[in-house]
């Protein structure tokens, strides 16, 4: 089964009439390709109030943003952390987050997920 998947955003997010001025134009100029007959599934749209955040471009794009952090705690229970992503360090893979005057600082590969939370 082939999968066409085409996500966009701009800053601050996007509301559903942004969504169809632009998704009208670009599935006209979809409709018109040579490939769209192999396209089993097409789906346009935004990752969303809630984007994953996993590559260092997705972390540094949302800094001074509210973020939610799932980890887990000692029973292996997941808990959320939420706060405002202050700094991202690539070299030691950690993200510092701070909220009501607490930092944070939690190592990325023992998240479970990190997403922003607008």
């Amino acid at each position: 089964m082939w999968y066409l998947r085409i996500l966009f955003d701009k800053e601050g997010g996007m509301d559903s009439d942004e969504c169809e001025e632009i998704s009208r134009p670009l599935n006209e100029l979809i409709d018109k390709q040579d490939f769209i007959g192999n396209i089993d599934m097409l789906e346009i749209g935004t990752p969303g109030l809630s984007k994953k955040l996993r590559k260092p471009e997705h972390f540094k794009a949302c800094t001074g943003e509210r973020i939610r952090a799932t980890v887990r705690d000692e029973k292996g229970k997941e808990v959320s952390v939420f706060g405002t992503l202050e700094a991202y360090d690539e070299e030691k893979n950690e993200i510092t987050l701070v909220s009501e005057g607490e930092t944070t600082v939690l190592h990325i590969p023992d998240c479970v997920k990190v997403n922003s939370d607008l």
